[in-house]
């Protein structure tokens, strides 16, 4: 009964201090409010303009923290504990939290895949989405045309070469004034459906670009 005494107030502490700090949500742009207290759990929701997050807490100690894409309603962090140590809650809060805060400050960088009339990479795209989606990788993937490429280039952060296009590439980069980086999918990895290994290419040319830019 004693411990069961200190678990009540725990749960009533952790309750009130996670409310208690709405300045800096309001700070960090994030909109927090109970949005259900009954006899068996309260539910604090956080909103940004990316995800939505949730901290269950129930009345037999057991805390819920869950993250979820608005886009897609994909659940993108879950964690569940027992609220036996007040510090180390509040630790665990933090780190759902942080997040929270990358999910909503992680800019979504937009990839197109060319080749010459967009079907070939077209299958790319849905596989390698899939693939982001499941590693909770930020990019919004496109399959361009050759003509559509040479219109809407702008429109991109990266342009990626099938190898039916790749000996276009001066043209192109001619053509887009070298305004976007350009780059070449490599043969092998093209044909033999190797999306992890684009992938990992693309995010490895990005950190390139953004030790350049230092």
């Amino acid at each position: 009964m004693f411990n069961e005494f200190y678990l009540d107030v725990y749960n009533q502490l952790f309750f009130k201090w996670i409310l208690a700090q709405q300045k800096q949500y309001q700070t960090d742009q994030i909109h927090c409010f109970v949005e259900t207290e009954n006899l068996k759990y309260k539910l604090i929701s956080f909103e940004t303009t990316k995800v939505k997050g949730k901290i269950t807490i129930w009345y037999n100690h057991i805390i819920e923290e869950e993250i979820l894409r608005h886009s897609d309603e994909k659940l993108v962090f879950y964690l569940h504990f027992t609220l036996t140590d007040l510090a180390q809650c509040c630790h665990l809060f933090q780190e759902f939290y942080q997040t929270m805060i990358r999910y909503t400050q992680q800019k979504e960088l937009k990839i197109a895949l060319c080749c010459t009339g967009g079907l070939s990479t077209s299958v790319f795209i849905e596989e390698m989405q899939q693939v982001c989606e499941l590693e909770n990788i930020h990019f919004q993937l496109v399959s361009l045309s050759l003509d559509q490429l040479y219109q809407n280039y702008q429109d991109y952060d990266a342009l990626y070469l099938a190898p039916q296009i790749a000996h276009l590439e001066p043209d192109i980069l001619a053509h887009t004034k070298h305004l976007i980086p350009i780059y070449r999918i490599d043969a092998t990895m093209f044909a033999t459906k190797n999306y992890r290994a684009i992938i990992q290419t693309i995010q490895k040319n990005i950190q390139n670009e953004n030790d350049n830019s230092l």
